[in-house]
């Protein structure tokens, strides 16, 4: 209890990566891992935690050479220009759809779980239901929801461990040894998406005013932490149901560990997206006011209307949509944080309290590593 009070700041800068990171892709993983092995999906989480602690340490360190807080698109194009501020933007709104989707085609799975027993919908109505709801509550201006998420964060830390102690003794090992590599690259572009969490990095270093020489090492143990609990997540889920791993994770459970776990997970799970639809879509919604002039009437509908037609005109698959996300929108954002990140270098505007050492060669062949994903999900796979 001394430690939190003495860190604080710290815990409460921590806290808001991890918060901003896990969000509706972690339901994606243990299927992901399920498709493709899980020793394969194991080996992308180690590749995919690595990248974004490397991507996310060197765009705190852009944040700390800058003196006026901005967000990702604001310091593309302090460093890098007009042209590559619109790739930016361009590349962020692609994932802020992409996840608006994911958000409404998980929902109906999450929101029949918890309410089928008494209003009987099929998992497609209840995806209307919530996207009409939500949009509406968007239109409405209810968007503070940013308390919550450190509360669901705690939540989701809970059910992990919960599903991990009802399940560990029902864990096949046998589960874990299948590989397929029709779906070897399936893992990529999810972990992408469940690590995504740059955004939060300005604001930890607000949270850290005056001491953000630990901005750093708050970004370490963020994604440290997340990458354990991923881990653990979908061992125990592809361990105890293998092969029928259902891609919201929860609802595969059922024969195994009983309806009140399912629930429970799926009460989170409803949660955890109607937040994150709304801290995205208004976050989305002030730039197209904000930063375009636009009224408020349009922008509700630039943020809405997209991801609603999207799965309107049938694309409903969760496991494709995030990947896609993952692999292209998330893919080219970390790609441009680099070249960011070396223009900084050389244009900051103050001292940062920490400064990286990366070879070029290290930079080189993790922008290469983005080329070839978004480039293999393009053309290839």
């Amino acid at each position: 209890m001394n430690f939190f009070r003495r860190n604080k700041n710290f815990s409460y800068a921590t806290a808001a990566m991890v918060g901003t990171m896990v969000g509706v892709g972690v339901f994606g993983v243990p299927f992901s891992f399920a498709k493709a092995g899980f020793s394969v999906g194991f080996l992308f989480l180690l590749l995919t935690g690595f990248l974004t602690l490397v991507v996310n340490t060197m765009f705190g360190e852009v944040v700390l050479r800058t003196e006026k807080r901005h967000q990702i698109v604001g310091y593309t194009d302090l460093y890098l220009g007009p042209v590559w501020k619109k790739v930016m933007f361009l590349a962020t709104v692609l994932s802020i759809y992409g996840a608006m989707l994911a958000y409404i085609i998980i929902s109906g799975d999450f929101l029949s779980n918890v309410l089928s027993p008494f209003f009987y919908l099929s998992n497609t109505a209840y995806s209307y239901f919530f996207a009409f709801i939500l949009s509406l509550l968007l239109l409405t201006g209810l968007k503070r929801v940013s308390a919550v998420e450190f509360v669901l964060t705690l939540l989701f830390i809970f059910i992990v461990l919960l599903v991990f102690g009802f399940g560990f003794n029902k864990v096949d090992l046998n589960n874990l040894k299948a590989v397929n590599l029709e779906f070897w690259f399936l893992p990529y572009g999810v972990l992408l998406f469940a690590f995504a969490g740059m955004s939060s990095i300005p604001i930890q270093r607000e949270i850290l005013r005056g001491a953000e020489r630990k901005l750093k090492k708050s970004i370490l143990w963020a994604v440290l932490l997340v990458g354990i609990l991923y881990t653990i997540f979908a061992f125990t889920v592809v361990g105890v149901s293998g092969d029928i791993t259902s891609p919201d994770a929860v609802t595969g459970l059922f024969e195994f560990l009983g309806n009140k776990i399912v629930v429970l997970g799926s009460i989170f799970g409803v949660l955890a997206v109607g937040t994150s639809f709304l801290m995205l879509g208004s976050a989305l919604d002030e730039v197209f006011r904000w930063d375009y002039g636009l009224k408020k009437g349009w922008s509700w509908l630039l943020t809405v209307l997209p991801p609603f037609l999207l799965f309107f005109i049938g694309l409903r698959t969760f496991i494709d949509v995030i990947s896609l996300a993952g692999s292209l929108a998330i893919g080219l954002i970390m790609l441009i944080l680099v070249f960011t990140y070396t223009a900084a270098k050389s244009k900051g505007e103050r001292t940062p309290e920490y400064s990286l050492d990366i070879p070029k060669f290290v930079l080189y062949s993790m922008a290469l590593l983005f080329v070839a994903g978004i480039v293999y999900v393009l053309f290839v796979h």
